[in-house]
């Protein structure tokens, strides 16, 4: 019985702030204890934060004198949508956000047999960058806003592109464009190894009783996917996606994902997030969470 009541304690402490422990497995007095199997959740503690510097990248002067459509004084998200759907089959230039005095336009989707590219205009300062954004299948035009993300006093340009998506698949990228003293601009891009190679190391997979968990930090989640799943290097996946505040936050969505025993697809078995800093350069992941993942 001793054995049972230190595995209860150790589920009830690794719950924290995240999913609550599971109830006491049912346990025959006469049945043999595997204690290997008992033992098998790790050691836990609260994961330090993980940084990287940003990918860096300076805006260009425009390559040619695009005529550009002015914006609007009242758009609507369906505006945005419209405008990404006609880009999508045209040769056009369109908007497809606005943030204050700052205006993301979309060069010809199918210009030189490439894909376009954005052309940033901030204020008086104009910048071209070789940015992805795809359309997807729900039309997810930039999202974009202007907040002071570092606390320095001044105000950047905050901006998320779709990258695409499909089946396990769903991906956005990061931009931070800081206005340089001579008015040009440049681009601190959130780096993919940050949530793509970094975070996974902070995941834990572990079996007892038959049951699975999926474990980050001090939280975890009970994984209840068949056919079962291997515990051996958890990964990120490839759903990124980030979230802006009206005060200025900004935060990372993710999932934790582990393998089919008899297979090479991703298994997602829980979700996750974690807050996003910047300062100087580099970002930094912290205030991390673990969630079920119902989907």
């Amino acid at each position: 019985m001793k054995r049972i009541f230190s595995l209860l304690l150790a589920l009830a402490l690794l719950s924290g702030c995240g999913s609550p422990a599971p109830a006491e497995p049912e346990v025959s007095p006469d049945e043999p204890l595997d204690e290997e199997e008992i033992f098998s959740l790790p050691e836990t503690c609260p994961p330090e934060p993980l940084s990287a510097p940003a990918v860096i990248t300076e805006g260009r002067t425009p390559s040619e004198d695009y005529a550009l459509p002015a914006p609007s004084s009242h758009v609507k998200w369906n505006d945005f949508q419209n405008n990404m759907r006609y880009w999508a089959t045209h040769p056009a230039i369109e908007i497809l956000a606005q943030a204050e005095d700052a205006v993301f336009y979309a060069l010809p989707l199918y210009a030189n047999g490439f894909g376009g590219g954005a052309l940033i205009r901030w204020g008086e300062s104009l910048a071209e960058f070789d940015w992805t954004f795809c359309p997807g299948p729900n039309l997810s035009p930039p999202r974009m806003d202007c907040s002071d993300v570092d606390d320095d006093g001044e105000k950047e340009l905050v901006i998320v592109c779709h990258l695409g998506s499909g089946t396990g698949v769903s991906k956005e990228e990061l931009h931070i464009l800081e206005k340089n003293p001579d008015g040009t601009l440049t681009d601190h891009a959130f780096p993919e190894n940050l949530w793509h190679t970094q975070l996974p190391t902070l995941f834990h997979a572990a079996r007892t009783q038959g049951r699975t968990f999926a474990l980050l930090g001090r939280e975890l989640v009970e994984v209840k996917k068949e056919p079962v799943v291997n515990l051996e290097a958890p990964t990120s996946g490839a759903i990124a996606h980030f979230s802006m505040y009206e005060w200025g936050g900004l935060r990372f969505q993710g999932v934790f994902a582990l393998r089919y025993e008899n297979g090479e697809l991703p298994c997602y078995v829980a979700e996750t997030s974690a807050e996003i800093l910047y300062e100087n350069g580099m970002f930094t992941l912290q205030d991390f969470h673990l969630y079920s993942y119902d989907q």
